[in-house]
């Protein structure tokens, strides 16, 4: 059968290319990892669990201590969510998003918090977030719902 992709001259045009070349390099870099927080206390600042694996490509590894740590140099959209007991007083739970070169806070509304950006890791960073609670009570409260925080983060390559 002749390549149908000849008459442009890509051989992964419509993926149907077995060139072990192409395989690598097109290899998607991509960790999800999500994490469950069962209390936090007031005033302090704590980096979230997040070491269950959702997803991992071979150029992800999973930090025990909670986070993603990419192996290859590149542009990532890196996004986080989280869910808390929205009877907290909401403005004062703050996540912060770290890794060696960029930081962001997330936009936290009544028991949801998210944030997405895109950004350039190198070899051998590690993504990770904090909660601090501000609120004057811990989280949860108790005799509440005994909801914790719950977050999920996502680390994606995008472009070299």
């Amino acid at each position: 059968m002749a390549n149908p992709n000849k008459r442009t001259g890509c051989p992964k045009e419509k993926h149907l290319c077995n060139c072990t070349k192409h395989k690598t390099k097109d290899k998607a870099v991509v960790g999800e990892v999500a994490g469950t927080l069962p209390t936090v206390v007031i005033g302090a600042t704590v980096r979230l669990p997040l070491t269950f694996r959702l997803f991992k490509t071979p150029k992800i590894t999973i930090i025990p201590d909670g986070g993603i740590r990419v192996e290859e140099d590149g542009e990532y959209f890196v996004t986080f969510s989280a869910i808390f007991p929205n009877d907290i007083a909401f403005p004062n739970v703050v996540f912060s998003i770290y890794s060696p070169d960029f930081s962001g806070t997330a936009l936290t509304g009544e028991g949801t918090a998210n944030y997405s950006e895109l950004v350039c890791l190198r070899k051998g960073d590690t993504v990770y977030v904090t909660i601090t609670n501000n609120t004057g009570a811990p989280i949860p409260l108790p005799n509440a719902d005994n909801i914790g925080v719950t977050g999920l983060l996502n680390v994606i390559k995008v472009g070299d």
